[in-house]
């Protein structure tokens, strides 16, 4: 852990010098403000700021509220430094609103704390009809700060997933796409975006929906507003033995889902 933290600090070192260099070559700025310790450690605080938000966005580690912190701290710097305004290290505390602001992100984002873990049950003696069992392997994580994905190329094959996405779309055509039999669940989870699905009419499926504020339409059904959910599946679900399992997740955005 020490030896990672480390190459952290040793790359963000190297990625500082080396822009305060280019900087230099360009005339943005001089050679020997390029070299004083109190120049360099804003860009120090900004690119640890950084990285800290980052690997927030991507879960693995980090601290968004710190990284925040830290990454605006060194701007404020920087910008002082270039005597667009002035910001000392012990204007620290003029920063204070900053408190409001991250309580209030972490109302919106934390939210409804429940742990939704996507595991449909279904009792069989409510029905006997229902003769269907599913081997279910386990999604691999994808996680993504930024970007979109489509899965709507020809016979792409349909697996187990459980994607995560900062900002970004998402389109899903399972009318190109090879069903395997069985249950395949299929988590899609992020802060902003859209996300577009389109199911063959006759695949049965299950969707559960939840946005804070936006948009839900499953097959006509819609919910729209804030802190909406809609759960949604069709009447051969249960006794099916190839069907989707669908659990989709945004904070903003909106979430359509057609079959057809």
């Amino acid at each position: 852990m020490k030896k990672g933290f480390l190459n952290v600090l040793l790359a963000i070192a190297l990625v500082s010098i080396g822009v305060l260099l280019l900087l230099s070559n360009l005339d943005v700025i001089s050679l020997e403000m390029s070299l004083s310790w109190e120049n360099i450690y804003p860009v120090l605080l900004l690119g640890i700021g950084l990285k800290m938000w980052l690997d927030a966005l991507l879960k693995s580690g980090g601290s968004w509220i710190l990284g925040s912190f830290l990454t605006i701290l060194g701007a404020l710097l920087l910008l002082d430094r270039f005597e667009v305004i002035v910001f000392e290290l012990g204007d620290v505390l003029r920063l204070w609103p900053l408190l409001f602001i991250y309580i209030g992100f972490a109302i919106f984002l934390g939210g409804n704390k429940r742990k939704r873990n996507f595991e449909f049950h279904y009792d069989s003696k409510a029905d006997p009809q229902n003769t269907a069992t599913f081997s279910r392997k386990d999604p691999k994580p994808s996680r993504m700060a930024i970007g979109s994905q489509e899965f709507k190329k020809d016979n792409w094959k349909v697996e187990p997933m459980d994607l995560w996405n900062g900002i970004g779309d998402y389109k899903f055509d399972f009318t190109r796409a090879f069903i395997p039999d069985g249950d395949t669940p299929i988590h899609v989870r992020g802060w902003i975006g859209d996300v577009k699905m389109v199911i063959p009419k006759n695949v049965p499926f299950r969707v559960e929906a939840s946005i804070k504020t936006g948009d839900i339409q499953v097959n006509n059904q819609n919910a729209s507003g804030f802190k909406r959910e809609l759960v949604y599946e069709t009447e051969d679900y249960h006794t099916a033995t190839r069907r989707l399992s669908l659990y989709i997740d945004f904070r903003v955005g909106s979430i359509k889902v057609d079959h057809v």
